[in-house]
């Protein structure tokens, strides 16, 4: 019985589960905690006031973070164009929505075949775009310390949050860099890497049949191009990506009222950065806690009072950044299916109810 076929017996409920708890978590964050420290008539206010001229700076700066995102997929694919670049973006964004998760990197792949790169450079452009950008989270923290020292502004929470990122980014580069370093160096990582995960799933009486060396190994011989000649390239794309983002957040903050004697925009970098870190695991980009997440941290920032005005923005922030390129992402994947001369054999559900299962 293959896979798929097992996939498709689980029971209802296994399947229906994680849409079930990304829809408690929802509930619970905007029904019950945020309505204890908000008043949503005073929110949706604050939103209705927000004029015509600022709703235009407010789009026009969104969909440049949109072009900043496609631009991490076309650096971590050579050779793809600007149009391939967006789709890819907004078909993922659209893609992770979709639980329990996986389907991205799937869709990702297959549509990097479709439009005819190889297997390997498929591969590369999925893993590489994933490091670019979560590598780019990483220094966010470092820039915002920097930022914060030259305003004299002391944040103890944000600094150990540096050290966590600086912690990471230098064991993470260690690592990418000894495995492209050469296949023996490679495998001797894996090993090492395979030692530490074994250990650590140990812990929880698991046990892990992976054999790390020869997956760093085939990691190697796929990235290694693409790490080596263009890591600067796919830090910059990365963190011109995350600006953006903080400046759709910085507009939406101005647009509700909140101006800089108020809210110093290096204090929004800060917490839009920690954010960033953050939400680099996975749970924390549920619907609901990532929007929680950003007004604690906005609210904790400016000192309290203006918690209505903040929850507007950040409603405001996600909406654009969030909730709207979901749409685009289906009419950029009906587009790419038309488009693409990937085999019919090639099924996205198919493949995905192999990962899943």
């Amino acid at each position: 019985m293959t896979k798929a076929a097992d996939a498709k017996k689980k029971p209802l409920w296994k399947r229906l589960l994680p849409t079930a708890i990304t829809l408690g978590v929802v509930v619970y964050v905007f029904g019950w905690v945020l309505p204890q420290y908000i008043d949503y008539e005073v929110v949706f206010r604050e939103i209705g006031a927000i004029d015509a001229q600022e709703w235009i700076i407010l789009v026009v700066t969104a969909s440049l973070r949109i072009v900043a995102r496609g631009l991490i997929y076309m650096t971590a694919q050579p050779g793809m164009t600007t149009k391939q670049g967006l789709s890819l973006y907004l078909v993922s964004n659209t893609m992770a929505m979709i639980p329990p998760g996986g389907l991205d990197l799937i869709t990702r792949f297959q549509m990097c075949r479709g439009w005819g790169f190889g297997a390997g450079e498929s591969t590369s452009a999925v893993i590489g775009s994933y490091i670019f950008n979560t590598f780019s989270k990483l220094l966010l923290p470092l820039i915002a310390i920097l930022l914060l020292d030259l305003r004299r502004i002391q944040d103890d929470d944000l600094d150990a949050l540096a050290i966590i990122g600086l912690i990471a980014v230098v064991v993470g580069g260690a690592g990418l860099f000894l495995i492209v370093r050469s296949p023996n160096l490679a495998e001797r990582t894996g090993k090492v890497l395979g030692r530490i995960v074994r250990w650590v799933v140990g812990i929880f009486r698991r046990e892990v049949a992976t054999d790390f060396r020869d997956l760093a190994l085939q990691f190697s011989e796929q990235n290694a191009d693409l790490l080596r000649t263009r890591w600067h390239l796919g830090l910059a794309t990365g963190l011109g990506a995350q600006v953006m983002g903080f400046a759709v957040l910085l507009v939406a903050i101005r647009s509700v009222g909140v101006d800089q004697t108020a809210l110093d925009w290096v204090v929004v970098f800060a917490a839009f950065s920690a954010v960033a870190v953050i939400t680099t695991i996975p749970v924390f980009k549920l619907p609901g806690i990532a929007e929680a997440i950003y007004i604690g941290a906005l609210n904790l920032a400016s000192g309290g009072g203006i918690a209505d005005q903040l929850v507007a923005a950040v409603f405001v922030f996600r909406f654009l950044t969030w909730l709207a390129p979901i749409p685009l992402g289906g009419i950029a994947y009906s587009g790419w299916r038309k488009e693409s001369e990937v085999s019919q054999d090639i099924d996205i559900l198919d493949s995905f109810e192999v990962t899943a299962s």
